[in-house]
């Protein structure tokens, strides 16, 4: 590199310098230090120059990285405010049905239609491959905005990991306790109407049922806000930054 052959010429400079016989000593030191300020500048000049490329290099990578994340954030901020508005349907129906339980007066098309919510499943996919790739290059640190980052990696691996830890207990409950309860007690005609429903709506087990699928949903609305809001605040971060 030029700054390398700059550096070796005023050393041997300094060096010669340094050897040269016919000078004093006053003079030498003289002729050292100047050749000593002249590598120094140089380096600090090299040093300078080489962080300046750097920076310029992680902005440009950081810019295109944003332009990625914010399409994937956009698109799971889509599925999560889609997945609660579904969560919240699921706890106004258990409302519904605790209050058939009790006796209050019901509507059986209403009773018929709501039963999806004993055999749905709450799923989400976010998009990390992008966020993945970039942790694992070692390259989290181009992110310039330290709070945009750890917003980012909370998003990435505390939300999201919580809120399908969440869906998996309320998928569990539907899977190994709500389904084969009904599975042994439903009676359902050739025309595949319900014709006990309301007796299994009056017993203490589907009650219960239906309360922790209540507090299941509830509990999972809650993930999916913390993500919703999270997403939204690293979109503004973004737009904010560039």
């Amino acid at each position: 590199m030029a700054e390398d052959e700059l550096i070796k010429k005023h050393a041997q400079n300094a060096l010669d310098a340094m050897t040269h016989p016919g000078k004093k000593w006053t003079h030498k030191l003289k002729d050292i230090l100047q050749e000593i300020l002249i590598i120094v500048f140089a380096v600090s000049v090299s040093i300078w120059l080489h962080g300046w490329s750097e920076d310029r290099k992680d902005r440009r990578e950081e810019k295109e990285f944003f332009a990625g994340l914010k399409q994937d954030i956009e698109a799971d901020l889509t599925e999560m405010e889609n997945d609660r508005a579904a969560l919240r349907l699921v706890q106004q129906h258990c409302m519904y049905y605790g209050m058939v339980g009790k006796g209050r007066p019901f509507q059986i098309d209403s009773v018929m239609n709501y039963a999806y919510i004993f055999f749905t499943q709450a799923q989400i996919n976010p998009r990390i491959s992008r966020f993945e790739a970039l942790k694992g290059s070692g390259r989290l640190d181009i992110i310039e905005d330290k709070k945009l980052l750890y917003n980012i990696i909370d998003l990435y691996q505390k939300i999201f990991p919580t809120i399908y830890r969440y869906n998996q207990s309320f998928n569990e409950l539907n899977s190994n306790k709500i389904d084969p309860y009904l599975g042994d007690m439903l009676q359902i005609d050739t025309s595949g109407n319900f014709l006990n429903s309301i007796d299994i709506l009056k017993t203490s087990r589907m009650r219960l049922l239906l309360n922790q699928l209540y507090s299941n949903a509830a509990t999972c609305e809650g993930a999916y806000t913390k993500g919703i809001e999270k997403s939204k605040e690293i979109l503004a971060g973004m737009k904010e930054s560039h």
